[in-house]
């Protein structure tokens, strides 16, 4: 018998031709009900900064759930230096603006900086920045050069306008550890970039409070294994993120949760699932389990990772409210290796943007999954997608629900138990 490229590599991962898989767990774990519930339950631990009380909640959750699974869980601990808020305004115009500090925090004086506000940062002046869209947002990036440039030049504060597509505040993500800035930086959001440009035009007085102080927690990563003998198949997913993350981690969260249970239950794998902490900073708990607790790469069959915003609807502004949508946003990414590509394009036939997987070793995928692809993990599944809501305080359990989330699970699932 004559097998193709692709097929001895399926064949390789026992996902070839050869029986179907067990008969699903008798609850169903990848139906559309049980996965928005456990979205539900992630967003309301609150916030979900690394080793932020949120994070440490999502954390003592996930552990029983893949105990019960069957998994040996284990945490991998790392302390991360944790910058406690407790004030991030602008004063300008006789309004006071709500903001965000960028990491890592140099904070103000308890009665705050005051000075000019002026597009130009000079001695003694607020500096206003005006961020192109997506900056930041990404990991393993520079932090803007604007930023930079406007904290380096003898300004008092810096104070920069996100530019999210519906006029949200938009954090950004951080390098790990990174020093703290010269000054106090501030994001604000978009909806105020015309006052604040305004404001800028005509040297409005500002004052800027960043308030707040840094102790080092302990973050963990939440590991499970199901051993097996043979190569693993692994499952991540990171599990932290700036604010509730109901779309950005929660969707990723549910799937990966009902995946690594349908697993478990109805597959006879060597798995290994880990939900990863230090996300918002470059990544940071990934990079940590590929270097101490995760099988080789000669030792993996699969990796699947599952990144952000993977199964949420799109939103707009419609007469100035944020309004959902019907469908998912644009720009989902499904990436693979070149062997897996007719079984994704299988699995998530009709899925807006999933339908057309690309070959992951001929364009470089966005995310966590590039840590992964860096280090010759293959073959490798990656999804991840943008959403107008990311790294917003408004990307609550509504970006989402059961119809949403499992045409997204259920095409993991066919790509993990059918190769045909």
């Amino acid at each position: 018998m004559v097998i193709d490229r692709r097929g001895a590599v399926l064949a390789g991962l026992g996902l070839w031709a050869g029986g179907a898989v067990a008969a699903r767990a008798a609850a169903d774990p990848l139906s559309g009900r049980a996965l928005y519930a456990d979205v539900k339950t992630y967003a309301q631990f609150g916030e979900h900064r690394t080793a932020t009380a949120g994070d440490d909640a999502a954390t003592t959750w996930l552990e029983p759930m893949l105990s019960a699974a069957g998994y040996a869980v284990e945490r991998q601990a790392f302390d991360y230096p944790v910058f406690e808020l407790a004030r991030a305004e602008l004063a300008v115009g006789g309004r006071t603006i709500a903001g965000f500090p960028y990491w890592t925090p140099r904070t103000t004086p308890p009665g705050g900086v005051t000075g000019a506000l002026s597009v130009h940062g000079e001695p003694g002046r607020v500096a206003l920045v005006d961020l192109p869209p997506g900056s930041g947002s990404g990991l393993n990036a520079p932090p803007p050069a604007q930023i930079a440039e406007a904290a380096a030049s003898g300004a008092v504060a810096v104070v920069a306008i996100t530019e999210n597509p519906l006029g949200e505040l938009s954090a950004l993500n951080r390098a790990a550890k990174a020093e703290p800035w010269r000054v106090p930086v501030l994001l604000a959001a978009g909806r105020e970039g015309a006052a604040l440009k305004a404001a800028a035009a005509a040297g409005t007085p500002a004052t800027v409070w960043l308030e707040g102080r840094t102790v080092t927690r302990t973050a963990h990563n939440v590991v499970g294994r199901r051993a097996r003998p043979g190569k693993h198949l692994v499952l991540s997913t990171p599990k932290s993120g700036w604010f509730h993350c109901a779309g950005e981690r929660g969707s990723g969260i549910a799937i990966w949760l009902g995946l690594a249970r349908w697993l478990a239950a109805s597959t006879d794998h060597n798995l290994t699932v880990v939900a990863a902490s230090g996300h918002e900073f470059d990544g940071y708990g990934g990079h940590i389990f590929t270097e101490t607790l995760a099988p080789k790469p000669a030792d993996t069959k699969l990796w699947l990772a599952i990144g952000a915003n993977v199964a949420a609807y799109d939103f707009a502004l419609q007469d100035g409210e944020i309004m959902r949508q019907a469908g998912p946003q644009p720009g989902r990414i499904l990436a693979c290796s070149d062997a897996l590509i007719p079984l994704a394009a299988k699995a998530f036939a009709g899925q807006p943007g999933y339908a057309t997987p690309f070959d992951i070793d001929q364009r470089k995928p966005p995310g966590e999954v590039a840590l992964f692809q860096s280090l010759g993990y293959a073959p490798l599944i990656g999804l991840v997608a943008g959403h107008p809501l990311h790294h917003t305080r408004r990307d609550l359990p509504d970006v989402t629900d059961g119809g949403m989330l499992e045409p997204v699970a259920r095409g993991l699932q066919a790509m993990l138990a059918e190769a045909h």
